[in-house]
């Protein structure tokens, strides 16, 4: 059973009615489910927003790494709450890819395994949102 809004775990909402946080649910009538709680969201947010300004002064090299360690923190969050297809893509796709990985050492196969990431990610969204009807 969804949890109703707060900020220890998910909640799910009607379309055309308000979120928990504000504004509207999309969608045609369906529940949507929150895969973030509120203090998940600002720890990511606040992740990516001091990553930015990290990357003012750090090498261009460190750019994918800081986006990739979100990228995991994200999948980490959700792993738990997503459909086992999502969780499938999400467990397989970045355990490709280490967080800590850079272009620096083999950029050809750092390219390589970014572009199976993007493709994967890519054949699942397709499948996603062609099953649910899209958004």
């Amino acid at each position: 059973m969804p949890q109703t809004a707060s900020t220890s775990g998910p909640a799910a909402v009607r379309a055309g009615e308000p979120g928990p946080y504000g504004g509207l649910a999309a969608g045609g009538g369906e529940r949507i489910m929150l895969v973030l709680s509120e203090d998940e969201a600002l720890e990511l947010l606040a992740f990516l927003v001091t990553a930015a300004r990290t990357q003012v002064d750090e090498a261009p090299e460190y750019a994918p790494l800081r986006l990739l360690t979100a990228a995991h923190r994200l999948s980490a969050a959700i792993l738990a709450r997503v459909s086992p297809a999502t969780r499938q893509v999400l467990s397989e796709s970045l355990a490709q890819i280490g967080a800590v990985e850079t272009p620096s050492a083999d950029p050809d196969s750092y390219r390589a395994k970014l572009d199976a990431l993007c493709a994967a990610l890519a054949r699942h969204l397709g499948a996603h949102f062609g099953r649910s009807g899209g958004r």
